[in-house]
């Protein structure tokens, strides 16, 4: 039998990208979780300012209009 290679930490050799810097749910016990998927090293909170079409409404004929929503949104990157 062989060992199953570290997923949490890059290996080229391997194709294995790691966690590091990946995006994580602060909320979820599950394999999306910060704890889980940032193999307990730990991870960052960052406050982005976002702009996305909101809004949306379809005008009579074949157009759609939508405005630009800003927010700043929190997110979660791993260690």
């Amino acid at each position: 039998m062989e060992e199953s290679p570290d997923y949490c930490s890059r290996n080229e050799t391997l194709g294995i990208l790691g966690t590091k810097g990946r995006l994580c749910n602060q909320r979820s016990l599950g394999l999306d979780g910060c704890k889980l998927l940032c193999c307990g090293r730990g991870y960052m909170t960052r406050i982005r300012d976002v702009e996305e079409k909101c809004n949306c409404k379809f005008v009579w004929c074949c157009q759609v209009k939508c405005e630009v929503c800003r927010y700043k949104r929190e997110e979660y990157v791993c260690n």
